[in-house]
């Protein structure tokens, strides 16, 4: 609604965006809720993998390597995700300079000449490689 409102445009117009716009609110509430669900089962599965792994028959949460194994694994998922959100970042800053070197050219700015779409994708599908990395190796190199 903000953009039609700035744009001038008519009132029907921002009916339809306000429309649009509580359908993606409704959307990324719904987003969320799953997303809190899959953590709580990525959770349970590390878990898992960690009783699993140390081979025991049964869970004493007192006992030494319990407690480390659950501390550990329900940090995993926040690390895993605060790695990820992070090279996401990055990406998207190496494209915003890319952009930006792009409009120091009158031509491009004016739009009488084509930007370097080319670049951009290379930007994109390098950065996205390269900075998946460390996301990558936690989640291969943990038990």
């Amino acid at each position: 609604g903000g953009f039609a409102e700035m744009a001038h445009m008519g009132p029907e117009i921002r009916e339809i965006t306000d429309a649009l716009d509580a359908a993606g609110n409704t959307t990324a509430a719904i987003g969320k809720g799953f997303a809190i669900s899959s953590a709580a089962f990525v959770a349970l599965a590390l878990y898992g993998a960690f009783v699993t792994r140390v081979q025991m028959t049964s869970v004493n949460i007192l006992d030494q390597r319990v407690l480390p194994g659950l501390l550990i694994g329900a940090m995993l998922p926040y690390w895993f995700s605060a790695m990820t959100m992070k090279s996401v970042g990055i990406a998207a800053m190496d494209m915003v300079n890319e952009i930006r070197r792009q409009f120091q050219d009158p031509k491009i700015a004016e739009g009488t000449k084509e930007p370097d779409y080319d670049a951009c994708v290379q930007i994109a599908t390098t950065a996205s490689l390269r900075q998946m990395v460390p996301p990558a190796a936690l989640v291969m190199l943990t038990p």
